[in-house]
C-alpha cells in the first residue's frame, strides 16, 4: 500500500513538474537574481558613507564636485563579491502549486512549492554621474550605481537564462549658485 502511494505520488509530482512553463521558470529565476542583487546592494550600503566631496572657493561658491573613487571601488568590490557567491550553485526558487496543475484557473495561485535550479551567474557594476538643472541658479549632481546581473540554469528540466538591471542613486547634491566647471569621476 505504501509503495503504491509512493509510486502514485512520484508520478503525480513528475507530471506536475513537467507542466511548469518555461516562462514561469524564467520569472522565478529572474525574481531570485533580482532579490540577490537588491540584497547585495542593501548590505553594501548598510553603513552610510560619503561618495562625493564639493570643493568651494574662498567665497563659498562651488567650483568642483569630486567622486570618492576609493569608496566607489570598495562598494563595487563588496557588491560583486556578494553576487559572485549568491548567483552560483544550487538555488531554490518557489512556484505556486496551482501552476503545477495545468488548470488555467489555478495558475499562479496556491502555496509555494520549492524548485531547485543549478544556477550560474555573473554581474557587472558601473557608475554614472550627471549634472541636471534643479531650478533657477541651482544644479543637481547625481552619482548612480548600475548593476547588471545574468543568471543561467543548466538544470535538465528547468533550463533558463535571465538578465536584470537595477539602478541605485548613491549621492544627490543640490548646488546653489553657479554651476561648477568640473566634475570628476574615475573608477577602475
Amino acid at each position: 500500500m505504501a509503495a503504491a502511494l509512493f509510486t502514485g505520488g512520484t508520478a503525480l509530482s513528475e507530471w506536475g513538474l513537467g507542466s511548469i512553463s518555461e516562462e514561469l521558470t524564467q520569472e522565478a529565476a529572474r525574481a531570485y537574481v533580482l532579490a540577490q542583487v537588491n540584497q547585495a546592494v542593501e548590505e553594501a550600503l548598510a553603513q552610510p558613507r560619503p561618495f562625493v566631496t564639493i570643493e568651494r572657493d574662498g567665497e563659498g561658491e562651488p567650483v568642483a564636485v569630486q567622486a570618492d573613487t576609493a569608496a566607489l571601488n570598495e562598494l563595487r568590490l563588496q557588491v560583486l563579491g556578494t553576487l559572485e557567491e549568491s548567483l552560483n550553485g544550487s538555488v531554490t526558487v518557489e512556484v505556486p502549486v496551482g501552476s503545477l496543475t495545468e488548470v488555467a484557473l489555478l495558475n499562479g495561485r496556491g502555496f509555494p512549492v520549492p524548485l531547485t535550479l543549478g544556477m550560474e551567474g555573473s554581474a557587472d557594476l558601473s557608475f554614472q554621474t550627471e549634472f541636471v538643472s534643479a531650478g533657477i541658479n541651482q544644479s543637481c549632481h547625481r552619482v548612480t550605481m548600475v548593476v547588471k546581473a545574468q543568471g543561467f540554469s543548466q538544470s535538465r528540466r528547468f533550463e533558463t537564462q535571465v538578465e536584470v538591471e537595477t539602478s541605485t542613486v548613491l549621492a544627490e547634491t543640490v548646488l546653489v549658485g553657479a554651476v561648477p566647471e568640473g566634475a570628476v569621476l574615475q573608477t577602475g
